[in-house]
């Protein structure tokens, strides 16, 4: 029973093994190779996706601030530099009225616009031309009003800002409480620029431009803006240079990551005329534009989206890897079954031999009167006899194999007494010890009580794992029977000191055909039925059989009968014990006699 064959050499020689080796293979490496551009293919998504992403973050970064910048200089282009200097000295306000009012209407962050000369009907009067007159005719002048006090402020500071000689001036005032940018176009005398003769200007309420015409423009903006499918929708945020927030499209978190940043200054002229400007050059305000997706980076974002996609390809793999798995083991354990039906067959055919050869031989021997001692003839006949009694014991565990694979074997239950079962069995092979030259040792604990059980059946069973005892012994031919009590069962022990059992070839011996098998096939021979049929009949007792063992040391097998309780003894049948792929009995019925 012990192994000591080569495990590799063992599993190469295992057609089975070998079978499911190449099933798994077939079909593992086209698996394999869908399976490597599928994952290709999905990497490719992600680094196109990241393109895209960063590629819409940073065109929408750009758009939106160009049109910030578009926006805030309009009023510059459209109104400030379309009034030429001969319309505003003297001035001309039925010209300038259509220019004005256009303004207000292209770019209504714009509160009013502003003219003054010092020639004309109209001179040194500060002239205001607002949304206040919007209700007037258009071509009413009445839209034109003075306001002194306005002038008051404003002029002053542009004649001051005449000394620096610069055409666009543009600075920050408060007026009524409020912050306004103002911005104006000066008109001089000469080229040298030393004395103002007109100015037309704008002035911007600071606080509209934040809360209302901003976030206006960039909500509009930002609606033809084609966000991405599958992906967090593309966040911009507008941030004041002290860090409060403009516009946001979302409510944004202290832990959103920015893909792309932009700055752009609050000026209402063209940022390459700045070196121009007075004295923005080093007074500007800069906003900032961000955009992004979220508290996430690119590459966890598009890592995410094709998660999903990852994540079934990997259960897809597992599956199919099951399947190949469970399939290939299935084919494996066919091709064994074969292959151990095979052997079964030429060990039943061997086993049959041998015995029925004999007997002819001896009885041949005694036929011719070639005996030449009454004790030789003796000696033949008790040979004749053990050879018999294999031989019937052979056939008995056929038959009995047969009848359990169909589920017919039937067991009638009554009560036995165990310490007599194992005393008849030692008795009837008495012969076959002697003929082994076997010392057997029997240890029966005194007062064992009786235990319901097919007493024909048990002591096929005990028989078998004496025959086993005997078969796997070896050089060392001591064999110790023992029955006795142990936690609410009989246990009926057979222990041998033969060649021993694997540990990992333990949990296979109760298997039909199962048989260990030694170094170079050698050994001893059998059908593999024995320990089967042990293990199907102590099932049919509500026991089990059990067994431990050690490589070289021999091997204990041993029965567990249940102790019934006092009023279980009764005349019992059970039939139709089936096996189940557990190795659990199903099926039972009871029928008492």
């Amino acid at each position: 029973m012990s192994s000591t064959r080569n495990p590799f050499r063992q599993f190469v020689s295992d057609r089975g093994v070998r079978l499911a080796a190449g099933l798994a293979v077939v079909v593992a490496i086209p698996m394999a190779v869908l399976f490597y551009f599928q994952f290709r293919s999905l990497n490719d998504i992600e680094k196109t996706s990241a393109v895209v992403l960063r590629q819409l973050s940073s065109d929408t970064a750009e758009s939106l601030t160009r049109s910030l910048e578009d926006y805030l200089k309009r009023p510059h282009i459209s109104v400030l530099l379309r009034v030429p200097q001969a319309r505003t000295e003297p001035l001309d306000l039925a010209w300038i009225n259509p220019i004005f009012r256009d303004g207000l209407k292209e770019s209504p962050f714009v509160d009013a616009f502003f003219v003054w000369t010092e020639r004309g009907p109209l001179a040194h009067q500060w002239i205001k031309y607002d949304h206040t007159t919007e209700s007037l005719p258009a071509e009413s002048l009445e839209r034109f009003q003075e306001d002194r006090v306005l002038g008051a402020k404003l002029l002053p500071r542009l004649q001051e800002l005449v000394k620096m000689r610069m055409a666009i001036v543009a600075f920050t005032e408060e007026i009524g409480g409020r912050k306004y940018y103002v911005q104006a176009q000066l008109r001089f005398e000469t080229f040298a620029r030393e004395r103002m003769t007109s100015v037309v200007a704008l002035a911007v309420d600071a606080e509209k431009l934040r809360a209302q015409f901003v976030p206006a423009l960039l909500r509009d903006r930002l609606a033809n803006v084609q966000q991405p499918v599958g992906f967090p929708p593309l966040e911009v945020a507008v941030l004041a240079e002290d860090g409060s927030r403009i516009f946001e499209s979302d409510e944004l978190r202290s832990d959103d990551v920015p893909v792309d940043e932009r700055s752009f200054a609050i000026i209402f002229f063209d940022k390459e005329l700045l070196e121009f400007a007075a004295p923005y050059e080093q007074q500007r305000e800069i906003w900032g534009l961000r955009t992004g997706y979220g508290p996430q980076t690119i590459p966890e974002i598009v890592s995410a989206s094709t998660r999903p996609q990852m994540a079934l390809m990997i259960v897809l793999a597992v599956a199919m890897g099951l399947g190949v798995f469970l399939v290939a083991g299935a084919a494996a354990r066919e091709v064994r079954v074969a292959e151990l039906k095979s052997n079964f067959v030429a060990s039943v055919s061997h086993d049959l031999k041998t015995p029925l050869a004999l007997i002819q031989l001896f009885a041949e021997t005694l036929e011719l009167g070639r005996v030449r001692t009454p004790d030789r003839a003796q000696e033949y006949y008790r040979i004749i006899n053990g050879e018999s009694k294999k031989l019937t014991r052979l056939i008995e565990n056929i038959l009995d194999f047969s009848r359990m694979e169909a589920g017919l074997r039937p067991y009638r239950m009554e009560p036995a007494d165990l310490a007599e079962s194992v005393t008849k069995v030692l008795s009837r092979m008495s012969t076959q010890f002697e003929q082994g030259h076997f010392t057997v040792a029997t240890l029966i604990e005194p007062g064992l009580p009786h235990v319901l059980a097919d007493e024909g059946a048990a002591e096929q069973a005990i028989e078998n794992l004496l025959a086993n005892a005997m078969k796997y012994s070896g050089d060392n031919r001591e064999i110790t029977v023992e029955a006795r009590r142990a936690d609410g069962h009989i246990v009926v022990a057979v222990t041998d000191h033969g060649i021993g059992i694997a540990r990992r070839e333990q949990s296979r011996i109760f298997r039909k055909f199962y048989r260990v098998q030694r170094e170079l096939g050698g050994g001893p021979q059998g059908t593999g039925l024995g320990l089967a049929i042990v293990e199907h009949t102590m099932r049919g007792h509500g026991g089990f059989a059990g067994v431990t063992s050690e490589p070289n040391q021999g091997s204990t097998f041993t029965l567990h009968f249940p102790i019934p309780h006092d009023n279980a003894f009764e005349p019992t049948f059970i039939g139709n014990v089936l096996d189940d792929p557990a190795g659990r009995s199903v099926g039972t019925a009871r029928h008492t006699s």
